[in-house]
């Protein structure tokens, strides 16, 4: 069952935090353990509470149970919970970043400074890493034995956009250079695209190789770490249900869920169903404003910056 109830005293609670081994309980399930619930327990709950005889639902195998569980807790993830996980790790050589095992879409890729702040890098949508087809010197394709094509480890385009280069220096020197009849560009200025006006960096995700790719300004930096900001489904340990965890305040509009799904699917729930969805679906609601993290203060303390003159 959920955890109604403390489950260690004040001391084993926080022994671990503490560094006091002698204290700590076996299986410490964590501090904050207890704003949170397992979908095992999830599960386990359901049945009690909703089948049987004179209950919601008569007749329910148990799989059916987990398996709207699961895909209960998956769209949760993505639109209640925000199931945001973060990986820091130094940029290598290939200035290439796999993605988690887990990753399902990004939410943010950063570089972390001195002082431990994260500046955002912004994605390049004009290049990516196509396949690169082998040709030989008469621009013909190769076939291997079996008659496919052979390809390249890696393309060109991919080389290029990786390979070093000063962006700002050189946008910097068409500006400063003194006038040159043969140059076009020296000492002028040109419209520039805001998109492209970024000397932090940029990146491009490939999702068949499962690599995030940065160009190569990344290479001629001193530290390169990186912080990916990324969304799971929170199923990445469903191989056992009891380590799959679920806020306490979104428990109820889980339950919610699994009912209506489990009802719309059964000739002798269908007049519930309606009523069943609606239900569904107000306390989805209230479960994205119990966990919205907004305060008054918080707010405030944003807007004050929109009281600035900013000239054009």
């Amino acid at each position: 069952m959920a955890e109604s109830k403390k489950i260690y005293t004040n001391q084993a609670y926080f022994a671990q935090f503490e560094n006091d081994a002698a204290n700590t309980p076996a299986g410490f399930k964590g501090l904050g353990y207890y704003r949170r619930t397992s979908l095992e327990d999830v599960i386990n709950n359901f049945i009690v509470a909703y089948i049987g005889e004179d209950k919601a639902l008569a007749k329910v195998p148990r799989y059916e149970v987990d398996f709207w569980a699961q895909r209960g807790l998956q769209e949760f993830s993505y639109d209640i919970l925000h199931s945001e996980k973060s990986v820091e790790i130094e940029l290598n050589d290939a200035l290439t970043f796999p993605l988690p095992q887990d990753y399902v879409n990004i939410t943010s890729l950063s570089t972390v400074d001195a002082n431990g702040k994260k500046h955002t890098l912004l994605p390049q949508r004009k290049s990516n890493n196509p396949i690169a087809i082998l040709q030989a010197s008469d621009f013909t394709f190769l076939y291997d034995v079996n008659g496919e094509l052979q390809q390249a480890a890696e393309s060109t385009t991919t080389d290029r956009f990786q390979t070093n280069r000063d962006i700002a220096g050189a946008a910097q020197n068409n500006y400063d250079e003194p006038y040159d009849e043969d140059y076009l560009n020296s000492a002028k200025r040109y419209g520039s695209n805001p998109e492209d006006m970024n000397t932090s960096g940029t990146y491009f995700i490939d999702y068949d190789d499962g690599l995030i790719y940065f160009d190569g300004s990344f290479g001629s930096k001193d530290s390169n770490l990186i912080v990916l900001d990324y969304i799971s489904d929170g199923l990445a340990e469903n191989g056992d249900l009891s380590k799959v965890f679920i806020p306490k305040l979104a428990e109820d509009a889980l339950y919610a869920y699994i009912l209506y799904n489990l009802s719309k699917v059964r000739p002798a729930s269908t007049q519930l169903v309606p009523l069943y969805k609606k239900e569904a679906s107000a306390k989805m609601r209230n479960t994205k404003i119990r966990l919205t993290n907004y305060s008054s203060k918080n707010l405030a303390q944003v807007l004050r910056g929109k009281a600035k003159w900013i000239k054009h």
